[in-house]
């Protein structure tokens, strides 16, 4: 069916609006006692079993005998599955329903987590974590998707910071969790246990998911599978290029497959504005992406999960090797960080009522710089100390990131109309991979570079030092959506 663009954009015009003032347009009133707290089990779950995976990999060398490349394909195959089915999947559940999506992707990944955990030998493991990932992308992009649909104004801000709460947490308890299991069972069975618990969690999410209310799109637009081909096939390239890269050497099969990607992705690009053209339904509508509140949103999320990954990647490595500390240690170091993530994002909407959005994003941009000056002070100077001194740097940089994740995903979600609201969770989660992979790859390259000319401690200060950078693009594009809130608000 034919879209008209004149409409799409009044609908998009309408929705970057802040939330304070959108309130009153919203086309969904927001129910009474709506069940959403499995939404907010599957968003801690998705984090979750990334970093359960990050903290696992010795363990999984030691008892399975995986090499390099093994051992990055744990990880990046998961990623490049999650990646590259979030858009289409997000769509589908536009069309066949999200409750119904969620509850797919719930109870598969119950099934392959256990096939994971109790997976004989590496090729097992690897064949397990890729459908794994697919199962991630089921599940997904509904949780946003649904909080789209369910809630408006204060009440939508609320349960969206919620959401960055529950993902950052999960982030970090990957690691404190999934340290616990595997310093409390030993190589043998404590990664074992570890990708068990994503099973445990998963269950958890499903079970809740019988109680959501079921949504879709009354008119929902036919599915862009070439779009979706596209968009896969480049996501896929360019995060196992990305995993092999360092291990590998980068050439030839690295190198290929991120060919392999520019040019899908690239390919992709055109035949969305050619679908568009010719009155079809690309997969991402390039109406939707031309609102600055999307676009602008994707760069910060990309720069945004570029970072945070990144530290989080260096840190467990300053920890564990540089310091020997043992997986749980490395985990429970990181407590304070996780609290003050979680406690901000409680406190986000109160914030962004007084500073707007893009105002909030901008604390939180200061407060990361100083978090980051601060982790690199200590990481330069504690020596042995560095656990304990990390605590105060810690709680101000998790306290910068719940100011900027909260409002930016707030902001994505409202430049993204309701007939395909499954793109809010979809186009975030996607830049969260790609962030993940691109700053981990390369920013982890050149902690590689510091660490063998200065060493662990010393090579994390400067990693933390590069990454203002990165805390410096995010804060320049939450002075342009801050721009756009003014003139707006005009």
């Amino acid at each position: 069916m034919r879209r008209n663009p004149a409409a799409d954009t009044a609908e998009v015009t309408a929705r970057t609006m802040p939330p304070t003032e959108t309130a009153a347009t919203e086309p969904h009133p927001a129910p009474g006692g709506a069940v959403l707290w499995p939404l907010y089990v599957g968003a801690f779950l998705a984090t979750y079993m990334f970093s359960v995976s990050n903290i696992a990999i010795p363990a999984v060398k030691t008892a399975l005998g995986a090499g390099d490349s093994a051992s990055a394909l744990v990880v990046g195959l998961f990623s490049a599955a999650f990646a590259s089915g979030l858009i289409l999947c997000g769509r589908i559940g536009d069309r066949f329903g999200r409750r119904r999506l969620f509850t797919l992707g719930t109870a598969a990944l119950v099934v392959v987590s256990v096939a994971v955990g109790l997976a004989p030998g590496p090729a097992e493991l690897l064949i397990a974590r890729t459908v794994q990932g697919f199962a991630a992308a089921v599940m997904m992009p509904q949780i946003l998707a649904s909080i789209q649909h369910a809630l408006t104004g204060a009440e939508r801000l609320k349960a969206i910071s919620l959401f960055g709460a529950f993902s950052g947490v999960g982030t970090v308890g990957g690691q404190v969790i999934g340290g616990g299991l595997i310093s409390a069972f030993g190589d043998e069975w404590g990664w074992r246990a570890a990708f068990l618990s994503c099973g445990v969690v998963a269950l958890a999410a499903f079970l809740g998911s019988l109680r959501l209310t079921e949504s879709r799109t009354p008119d929902p637009a036919p599915l862009d599978l070439i779009g979706a081909a596209l968009l896969g096939i480049g996501m896929v390239g360019l995060v196992i290029g990305l995993a092999l890269g360092p291990v590998t050497g980068w050439v030839p099969l690295p190198a290929g497959l991120l060919v392999l990607s520019a040019l899908a992705l690239g390919a992709f690009a055109v035949w969305q504005s050619v679908a568009e053209a010719r009155g079809r339904d690309p997969l991402i509508p390039p109406q939707v992406v031309r609102a600055p509140a999307a676009w602008v949103g994707m760069i910060m999320s990309f720069v945004f999960f570029g970072g945070f990954g990144t530290f989080l990647f260096n840190f467990a490595l300053t920890s564990q090797t540089g310091h020997s500390d043992p997986a749980y240690v490395s985990g429970l170091t990181l407590g304070l960080f996780a609290a003050s993530f979680l406690i901000v994002s409680l406190l986000v909407p109160r914030v962004v009522r007084r500073l707007s959005g893009p105002g909030t994003m901008l604390l939180g941009t200061g407060m990361q710089t100083l978090g980051l000056l601060g982790v690199a002070w200590v990481a330069d100077a504690a020596g042995r100390d560095f656990n304990l001194w990390i605590q105060l740097p810690g709680f101000v940089l998790g306290a910068g990131q719940a100011l900027q994740f909260g409002p930016l995903v707030g902001t994505v979600v409202s430049a993204v109309p309701d007939r395909v609201a499954g793109l809010s969770g979809g186009l975030i989660a996607t830049m969260q991979q790609a962030g993940i992979a691109v700053g981990v790859a390369l920013l982890g390259a050149l902690f590689h570079v510091f660490t063998a000319r200065f060493g662990y401690d010393d090579a994390f200060a400067l990693a933390s030092l590069t990454q203002i950078a990165l805390s410096l693009i995010f804060g320049a594009g939450a002075l342009v959506l801050l721009r756009v809130h003014r003139a707006g608000a005009a």
